[in-house]
């Protein structure tokens, strides 16, 4: 009782007035901030609290402002803007404590809004290849690879404070195969399971790997003297949440133009 005696105090001071609140609402996206003149927050991002009034990863909690002011001072707490319903919370942290307008959007929106955020982390692969792109060689397999740190899922969870507690999705995109657009004329794209592997001194120049792709052509055939190859990374983006919802969100694919120059030399067999 007194802890929520001395927020209620607190709220007094740091809610903003009844004219204020009813203001014009901003995006309500991002960490928070001002927007029309109404403390606004939107989407917040990371690990969720466990549970209503449980601290955030900033060490915050999310009150509704509602349970939480008195009899002396009234004031809006809910608002519909665009058909959607906002709350006003109060957080409260180690060192600080103000109000924030916050939407009661559900998960599926939440899983979007993840998904948003994951699209921007993916990494668009780096190109390794042997022999390197500049000297590839007609009818000579070259070996193609990726960074393996690349080939790794990435997961962001997106996460609003509701009135019986948090709401929260986490939206996951695993790499599932590597794509080599040769640019070659009439050559189909080449997928490859998994990162590639680098090839190294030691194995030489006759094992082969499994993502290698052999150009038939030099690329003197070309305006540019070189084959325009990209190297792509597809992504399978899933979403789930705490409430029971989640599914498919399709593939997604991050990719890297690479030039090649193919030289006219042709391999020497022995007999």
């Amino acid at each position: 009782m007194r802890f929520l005696v001395g927020i209620a105090m607190t709220v007094a001071t740091a809610l903003p007035s009844p004219a204020l609140a009813a203001g014009t609402m901003g995006s309500g996206n991002g960490s928070g901030g001002q927007a029309g003149g109404t403390i606004t927050a939107g989407v917040q991002f990371g690990s969720p609290p466990a549970a209503k009034g449980k601290t955030d990863t900033k060490g915050c909690t999310w009150w509704p402002a509602g349970e939480l002011q008195t009899f002396e001072s009234l004031m809006v707490t809910e608002k519909m803007v665009n058909g959607i319903k906002y709350i006003m919370f109060y957080r409260s942290c180690p060192t600080s404590g103000l109000a924030y307008w916050v939407p009661q959007i559900p998960a599926v929106r939440l899983g979007a809004n993840a998904a948003d955020a994951v699209r921007q982390r993916l990494p668009s692969p780096r190109v390794g290849s042997a022999p390197p792109a500049d000297r590839v060689v007609v009818r000579v397999g070259m070996w193609l690879w990726t960074n393996p740190a690349q080939y790794q899922p990435v997961s962001v969870t997106a996460w609003v404070p509701t009135t019986t507690g948090i709401v929260w999705a986490t939206t996951t995109a695993t790499p599932i195969r590597l794509v080599f657009v040769s640019g070659e004329p009439g050559a189909s794209p080449m997928s490859c399971q998994g990162p590639g592997r680098q090839w190294l001194p030691q194995y030489g120049d006759e094992l082969e790997s499994s993502c290698m792709y052999t150009y038939q052509h030099s690329s003197e055939i070309t305006a540019s003297d070189v084959f325009d190859a990209t190297l792509s990374i597809v992504w399978s983006v899933r979403w789930t949440s705490n409430v029971g919802a989640g599914g498919s969100l399709g593939e997604y694919t991050t990719s890297t133009n690479q030039p090649i120059t193919v030289n006219e030399i042709q391999a020497i067999v022995g007999g």
